[in-house]
């Protein structure tokens, strides 16, 4: 018997708006350690698995202060240690915002201390083959991608590539994860693409997927003993919205060929660590509810216009907070109003989204 605790985003860095007074100076300052309450749960893991949306490391191609923005030291790598973080994807969107050379330095640091990393694979953002664990004589296959802000027709062309992969890899490994970065923000229920290319990726051969990227825990369901994790939103991070504090650990049993899964409640406490959290036990229900119900063929745009209400909703809302939190905080920002000043009047996205043809090889 194996278990496999999955959980959404971790980043020990920070925001724009928490800037010097956010997760990473809370961090530091309080000497916490964000995992300090699920260490329990992940004890009892034989692999435990995690997003990781932030470089570890010190140098950024960036200026100030969008240097130290979702970058964290490298000394925190300790916390994943300690605590059994064993498995990592870095394939988001945040993965190159301080620059290639930066994200290879993180990835070799993680494998330097025997963790093992989904989603990049040297010379390709790409992941061609799966990174294999052997556990208790079971062969665990994981694959990692991100296909978030990505136009239509690349998502398409993305997932096709990643089906094509699973069904390649499928006879090399007893289980087969696949971790994406997907969704829509700001919304508990997953988008039509999510469920479409969800129930594809899973028909090509995975058996457990795992999703993350809307900051806000979605549903789980099994389908003919698959497991489908469409987004564990926020675990470790530095957004103090309730709806996206509330989190989750998905915990899986491997057990001969049969899986099957417990979902825990968590929430993020302003110590940014993640508590139990038992009384959503009944929000779980509600969102594996929506779930349920758009999953079925057909059904996928169910609660789209639900959806795109609520992801407006949450931009609309995080801008005026953020700007809110800024201007509270002045002083923070004046040494560089410049450099933000010419980025909003820039075209450029603030931070780096893996352009699509860079996330292939080049031969492709």
């Amino acid at each position: 018997m194996v278990k496999i605790n999955f959980m959404g985003d971790v980043m020990f860095g920070e925001l724009l708006d928490t800037y010097r007074r956010g997760l990473g100076t809370t961090l530091d300052r309080e000497g916490i350690d964000p995992f300090e309450h699920v260490r329990p749960v992940l004890d009892e893991g034989d692999l435990n698995v995690i997003n990781l949306e932030c470089i570890l490391g010190q140098d950024s191609i960036l200026q100030k202060p969008f240097s130290e923005i979702l970058i964290a030291p490298e000394r925190y790598i300790r916390f994943l240690v300690d605590n059994r973080i064993n498995v990592v994807t870095t394939a988001n969107n945040h993965a190159l915002d301080h620059g290639q050379e930066a994200f290879e330095r993180s990835v070799a640091l993680l494998g330097s201390h025997g963790i093992a990393v989904m989603g990049y694979q040297r010379g390709s953002y790409f992941q061609l083959e799966p990174t294999v664990l052997e556990v208790k004589g079971r062969k665990i296959g994981f694959l990692g991608y991100n296909i978030s802000n990505f136009p239509d027709e690349d998502k398409r062309r993305v997932v096709d590539r990643i089906k094509a992969t699973v069904v390649e890899s499928r006879d090399s490994v007893d289980t087969m994860v696949v971790s994406i970065h997907w969704g829509e923000e700001y919304s508990n229920i997953p988008p039509p693409y999510v469920i479409r290319f969800g129930r594809e990726i899973l028909n090509a051969g995975c058996d457990i997927l795992h999703g993350h990227h809307s900051h806000q825990i979605q549903g789980v369901l099994q389908d003919n003993g698959r497991i489908f994790i469409t987004n564990l939103g926020n675990f470790v991070f530095d957004q103090m919205i309730k709806s996206n504090r509330m989190t989750a650990v998905l915990s899986v049993t491997i057990d001969s060929d049969s899986l099957s899964y417990e979902y825990r409640p968590y929430f993020m406490s302003n110590r940014f660590q993640p508590e139990p959290a038992r009384a959503y036990d009944g929000y779980l229900a509600e969102i594996n509810g929506y779930l349920a119900e758009s999953y079925p063929e057909g059904n996928e745009d169910r609660f789209a216009q639900i959806i795109d209400r609520r992801v407006q909703g949450g931009h609309r809302r995080n801008r005026i907070r953020m700007r809110a939190l800024m201007l509270g905080h002045f002083w923070d920002y004046l040494p560089y109003i410049k450099q933000i000043r010419d980025l909003r009047r820039s075209t450029e996205k603030m931070f780096s989204v893996i352009d699509c043809e860079k996330s292939l090889p080049k031969n492709s």
